[in-house]
C-alpha cells in the first residue's frame, strides 16, 4: 500500500505599508474593518481553489503592518503569487482601502518575505518562491485576537442580516444600537493584567519596540539563555530557531541577534508576547538589572 502524499503547507511574511493611511494606527483603532478589508482581498486569490489563505498574525511597526499568511495548498499558493505579481492584490487592498474608510486615491507598496530572502526579487521564478514558502511552516495557531475577530464579523454580518429582514415591521427599532455593530465592537475591553516584581507591583502590557531595544543594548551574550526560557511556552523560539538566529545574525554582533530573538518572539506571540513574560524570563536568569531598566522607562508602579 503507497504511502498518502504529504500536505503541501507554507507560510510568508507579507508586508504593507501606504503613504496615505497609516496602517498601525488604523489597525489599533478599528481592528474589524481594516482586518475585514484585508482579508477579503486576499480571498479573491483563493476562488476555485481548494482552502483559503489564513491571516494567522498581525503585528505593526512603526511604518509596516505585517500579516503572517498560510497558505494550505500548492495550487493556492501558486494562484496567490500570480495575483501578486499582476498586481492584483494591489489593486483590491486598495480598493477595500478607499471604499470602507471613505478615503481617496489610495496607494499601497507591498513587500512578501521568507527568513531573509525578499520574495518579490524572484516573482519571475516560481519555484524558487513556492520552494522558500513551503520552507516556512507555521509554527503556531491563528492568533486568538484574530478568531476573535472573525466571529465578531460573522455575528455583526448575521445581526445586520436579521435588521434588513424585520426593517418592515419594526421601522422604531431603526435607531436601536446593533450589539455587534462596528461602531460597539471598535475598542474591546480587555481585563487589567498585572505582576509583581521585587515587591512592587506593575501593570502588564504587549511589548513594544522600546521594551525590544533596550533588551537588546542590555542582555548581551546572555540573549540565548533568555531565548531559552521563553522557548518554554513559545513555538516559534523552539529548536532549532535560536541556534539559527545566533548563525544568521552572527556577523552582526550580540545586539543584533538579541533584538531579532525578542523580534521572533513578539512576531510569534501578537499580543501574548507581554512585558510580564519577558520580566520572568529574565528574572529566572538573574538579570534583575534589565527588569529595573525596563520597567523604570516605560512602567510606573501601582501603589
Amino acid at each position: 500500500m503507497s504511502a498518502m502524499p504529504l500536505e503541501w503547507v507554507g507560510s510568508v511574511y507579507f508586508f504593507i505599508q501606504s503613504k496615505q493611511i497609516q496602517l498601525s494606527n488604523l489597525y489599533k483603532d478599528q481592528k474589524l474593518r481594516l482586518y475585514r478589508a484585508l482579508n477579503s482581498a486576499l480571498s479573491e486569490s483563493s476562488e476555485n481553489c481548494e482552502g483559503s489563505i489564513e491571516i494567522l498574525k498581525i503585528h505593526t511597526s512603526d511604518v509596516d503592518l505585517i500579516l503572517y499568511l498560510k497558505f494550505c495548498s500548492q495550487r493556492l499558493c501558486q494562484r496567490f503569487l500570480q495575483d501578486y505579481k499582476e498586481h492584483r492584490v494591489h489593486e483590491r487592498i486598495q480598493n477595500n482601502l478607499e471604499s470602507d474608510f471613505s478615503q481617496g486615491t489610495v496607494q499601497v507598496t507591498l513587500e512578501l518575505k521568507v527568513d531573509t530572502a525578499t520574495l518579490d526579487d524572484l516573482l519571475d521564478k516560481e519555484d524558487q518562491c513556492l520552494k522558500h514558502i513551503a520552507s516556512l511552516k507555521p509554527t503556531y495557531q491563528k492568533d486568538d485576537e484574530l478568531v476573535e475577530l472573525d466571529s465578531m464579523f460573522t455575528n455583526m454580518t448575521l445581526d445586520l442580516n436579521a435588521q434588513r429582514n424585520n426593517v418592515a415591521s419594526s421601522e422604531s427599532s431603526s435607531t436601536t444600537s446593533t450589539p455587534n455593530s462596528l461602531h460597539s465592537i471598535k475598542n474591546v475591553p480587555t481585563e487589567t493584567s498585572t505582576f509583581q516584581f521585587q515587591d512592587q507591583e506593575y501593570v502588564d502590557s504587549p511589548l513594544t519596540s522600546e521594551h525590544r531595544q533596550k533588551f537588546a543594548t542590555l542582555v548581551g551574550k546572555n540573549w540565548k539563555k533568555v531565548g531559552r526560557y521563553l522557548s518554554l511556552t513559545c513555538r516559534a523560539l523552539r529548536d532549532p530557531a535560536i541556534e539559527n538566529l545566533a548563525f544568521d545574525y552572527n556577523s552582526e554582533g550580540l545586539y543584533e541577534q538579541a533584538y531579532q530573538l525578542l523580534n521572533r518572539f513578539m512576531m510569534g506571540e501578537g499580543k501574548k508576547a507581554t512585558l510580564k513574560r519577558l520580566v520572568e524570563a529574565l528574572v529566572e536568569n538573574e538579570l534583575n538589572n534589565i527588569v529595573e531598566a525596563l520597567l523604570t522607562e516605560k512602567q510606573n508602579g501601582l501603589k
